[in-house]
């Protein structure tokens, strides 16, 4: 079995893409996640404005990128002039 070339792979991810076409414009909520936190209720019930939760990561660890449930990437935060922003370093690919 030969592999795909560059254009192969290009052929049939556009042709991929042209049996998607009527989804691709649909809105996908995507979230991003820094970590989680286990409280109990007593404590949810003390938290106040300027409360800090402790997560488990640590700076630098990056971020999750979810749709839904499903880790779709990893990336990590930046600052571009006053706006914060997600990079993507890696992209998460499910095994079937």
């Amino acid at each position: 079995m030969n592999p795909l070339t560059p254009d192969m792979l290009r052929a049939a991810n556009e042709a991929t893409l042209e049996q998607w076409q009527g989804y691709l414009d649909l809105p996908v909520p995507l979230s991003i996640e820094l970590g989680r936190a286990r409280l109990t209720m007593r404590q949810i019930l003390e938290l106040e404005a300027d409360s800090l939760l402790q997560l488990p990561r640590s700076t630098g660890e990056g971020v999750d990128i979810l749709a839904g449930r499903a880790q779709l990437a990893r990336g990590e935060i930046v600052t571009i002039e006053d706006r914060t922003s997600i990079r993507v370093n890696e992209l998460v690919t499910r095994k079937p």
